[in-house]
């Protein structure tokens, strides 16, 4: 995969984007939500179903991605705390 076609994102997180290649899911959905999206489709906000929910799902990894870089960021403090603790208790017991 070419440079140009990595999405970047702050933080951890690098995202493919163009031609990669697709996986097949199977998911179910409200009727309200299919209805919805057939209308999308039939005013030609998407060519298809398939690219409105794909276009949802890129939305929502955007959406979250910071919040959990944020998450990623807190995980590694609290380890590295938590090693600096052992250490200390260790060091307390030696003495």
């Amino acid at each position: 995969m070419t440079p140009s076609k990595i999405m970047k994102n702050p933080g951890y997180i690098n995202l493919p984007q163009g031609d990669t290649k697709m996986q097949r899911v199977t998911l179910r959905l409200p009727e309200q939500q299919l209805k919805m999206i057939d209308m999308f489709v039939q005013y030609g906000e998407f060519p298809s179903a398939s690219e409105a929910i794909r276009t949802a799902i890129r939305d929502l990894i955007d959406l979250r991605s910071d919040k959990l870089v944020g998450r990623m960021k807190l995980f590694d403090k609290a380890q590295e705390q938590s090693k600096n603790v052992d250490t200390f208790l260790r060091l307390k017991e030696e003495q």
